[in-house]
């Protein structure tokens, strides 16, 4: 039945899930894969993305093709991993079954008149690689919060980022410089490195931390499943997202795209432009993007604090003595004179 042909598709939506309103930025995403590496699109099945130089390139199949992430080139098949929510069972063979878009539990059966949505029984995910029903736990996805104008929604999206990224590659994670993944049959693996070292993306391995260690973690919501904000009110307006190096543009349509910095660079509030890190006025948790161990803290009136960071995340905040200050150039406190930058002596 319905639960033995729908056992055997979860190994591809696995651990991220994001706001049913943002699509995947695939400039955070390329971040993760090292150059060359072809990526698929969560919205289109014809369409995919080549990573290099840390951005993406668009690409798209000739007509009646689709991308294969796996075998890396256009297929006549629409891969398992992807459905577009307008028409989910596209290129699909009749007696297919195809994941829902915004429920972790929900499919649909492609009959001979079309899409017809299910839902798998309370407590159980569909996986769209064995088209099953499994419980949760073997196929872990969850929902994500949304804010609309201010209210809460809350919506789920089946997003993995094995439906994206191709088997049998190392990569990087949005949240930490020594994270790594791996899918396998669709399904996310993920690991840390040994203590004292750092994925290498480009080399795809752990390693010592060198200069780009850390370009890789942006924390973005498209990618961790933070609640982001989607509509706005000016368009061509700006504000600062959760991560240093990110902030949202108001589109035309109203709607928040979020934006991500060059590697080096945060968002300042003030200029409302991306500039070196050091010069960005945002309240933020500094340690992101940096395989450093301790830099500035965000103030406003002095460069005494500074941050002590673990694989680009803030753990704790430290203070030098009296009339010494901070300088994460050097990642030491000085009695010399305070260092120039906005990010902690904007005056």
């Amino acid at each position: 039945g319905l639960k033995g042909s729908i056992i055997a598709a979860m190994a591809l939506l696995l651990a991220c899930a994001a706001p049913a309103t943002a699509n995947v930025n695939v400039t955070a995403l390329c971040l993760l894969v090292n150059n060359g590496v072809y990526v698929a699109s969560q919205t289109d099945c014809s369409t995919y993305y080549q990573c290099l130089g840390s951005g993406p390139t668009a690409m798209s199949c000739p007509s009646g093709y689709y991308f294969d992430k796996n075998a890396q080139q256009c297929s006549g098949t629409v891969p398992s991993t992807c459905t577009v929510g307008s028409n989910p069972c596209q290129g699909k063979a009749v007696g297919s079954f195809a994941p829902s878009s915004s429920s972790c539990g929900g499919y649909y059966y492609c009959g001979a008149t079309g899409a017809v949505s299910g839902r798998c029984p309370s407590g159980e995910n569909f996986n769209p690689t064995t088209m099953a029903c499994v419980y949760s736990n073997q196929y872990p996805c969850q929902d994500s919060v949304a804010t609309e104008g201010g209210s809460t929604v809350t919506s789920s999206v089946a997003l993995n980022l094995c439906n994206l990224v191709e088997d049998g590659i190392y990569f990087g994670s949005p949240t930490s410089c020594s994270g790594w993944n791996y899918c396998q049959n669709n399904v996310l693996h993920s690991g840390t490195c040994e203590t004292g070292k750092y994925f290498n993306v480009q080399q795809k391995n752990c390693g010592y931390q060198q200069s780009t260690s850390c370009s890789q973690v942006t924390n973005d919501p498209s990618l961790t499943g933070v609640a982001i904000p989607t509509t706005c009110t000016q368009a061509g307006s700006m504000k600062a997202a959760t991560a240093c190096n990110q902030y949202y543009y108001c589109t035309s349509s109203l709607n928040y795209q979020l934006q991500t910095c060059q590697a080096g660079y945060f968002y300042d509030t003030i200029s409302q432009m991306c500039v070196v890190r050091t010069q960005a006025r945002n309240d933020c948790d500094r340690c992101v993007g940096t395989s450093a161990s301790f830099v500035n803290a965000y103030s406003t009136s002095n460069c005494s604090d500074y941050l002590y960071c673990v694989n680009g995340v803030q753990k704790a905040v430290e203070s030098c003595p009296i009339n010494y200050y901070f300088n994460e150039n050097t990642g030491a406190c000085s009695n010399s004179v305070e260092p120039p930058f906005l990010c902690c002596n904007p005056t």
